[in-house]
């Protein structure tokens, strides 16, 4: 059996993970279509977030799931210790991706676009197997993914 401090951690960590992916959802979501930045924010249905030491899926602000750290128990130790590398790795590619993005709008030649564009791209491409693994780890946890989670799921999906 798994100690409870490893879950906590996983849980943590599985969270954070998803607060980066929160974070740059709309943007890869952007730069992937080519569509402009909405007047008005997207407000997303399903947010996935830490409460006290569970994670927490709401809806619309009404809590839908929430699983525990007891629910986790029988999860193998190392799914739950690979979910911080991936968080790790996110983290990596978020702060890359925060210096990068921003430059896009700035750029006039179409040769420098060009580049920051294709820089952009291999950040997608490289956190798509921790986005997965994510993902798919909150999956064998229990939560229902909808909404912009499966949307980016598929559009990173498709890099």
């Amino acid at each position: 059996m798994v100690d409870i401090a490893t879950i906590i951690a996983a849980i943590g960590a599985a969270t954070s993970a998803i607060e980066l992916f929160d974070k740059m959802a709309d943007q890869i979501e952007r730069f992937i279509t080519k569509r402009p930045t909405p007047d008005v924010p997207k407000e997303h249905r399903l947010k996935i977030e830490k409460s006290d030491a569970d994670i927490v899926a709401s809806s619309h602000g009404q809590v839908v799931q929430r699983i525990t750290a007891q629910d986790l128990v029988n999860l193998p130790p190392s799914q739950l210790q690979h979910i911080k590398v991936l968080e790790q790795s996110m983290e990596n590619h978020y702060a890359v991706w925060s210096q990068v993005y921003p430059q896009l709008a700035l750029m006039d030649s179409p040769v420098q676009k060009a580049r920051v564009e294709q820089q952009l791209r291999g950040i997608v491409v490289g956190m798509k197997g921790d986005l997965e693994g994510i993902l798919s780890f909150l999956e064998s946890c229990g939560i229902h993914l909808d909404d912009h989670y499966m949307h980016i799921r598929h559009l990173v999906g498709q890099q």
